[in-house]
């Protein structure tokens, strides 16, 4: 069983990396953009999102570099967890506050924030909590290519889904 959490372990790492990295790369690439997309949120003064965009990048630069040194991959996936749930509360926030057609800035395919997307920080939350929680052990030079080759699966899978639920606002306009 030991041989198999390692594995989980490792294969959920190496997914929260990808996911993370392209959020950072994301906020670093479209700069500009990301602060519009946080800026329509409404939740802060406009002067201090720049700063608060910055540090958000950072933290997920921080975390993704946590994750990928066992010592630290506890605290590399709390972090993670922390920001996928900070980033669910604030669509959260905006949904109740009425803001249906808002881009939820995340990085990858634009979405509109719905339930959808709160739905996906809840599993990416509970996925990076379970990386905080798993102990981490050897794996092998075979165990290391499953688990990389498991989390890059994860992730394409993860585009795909993202890809279909771009369409959806599409889809409930032409219904």
């Amino acid at each position: 069983m030991g041989d198999l959490s390692h594995l989980t372990s490792a294969t959920l790492t190496s997914f929260l990396v990808l996911v993370l990295a392209r959020a950072a790369l994301h906020k670093w690439q479209a700069y500009y953009e990301t602060v519009g997309f946080a800026q329509g949120y409404g939740l802060v003064p406009r002067h201090m999102v720049p700063v608060i965009v910055r540090g958000l990048m950072g933290a997920e630069i921080l975390s993704v570099l946590a994750l990928l040194t066992p010592f630290t991959r506890p605290f590399g996936g709390l972090m993670a967890a922390g920001l996928f749930l900070g980033y669910g509360a604030l669509m959260a926030a905006a949904l109740l506050r009425g803001q249906t057609e808002i881009d939820c800035g995340c990085g990858g395919t634009p979405q509109i924030v719905s339930g959808l997307t709160l739905g996906r920080n809840a599993v990416l939350t509970v996925m990076a909590l379970a990386v905080a929680m798993i102990t981490t052990g050897p794996l092998g030079a075979m165990g290391a290519i499953i688990a990389i080759t498991a989390g890059i699966a994860l992730f394409a899978i993860y585009g795909v889904a993202e890809k279909l639920a771009s369409h959806l606002p599409h889809i409930r306009q032409a219904g």
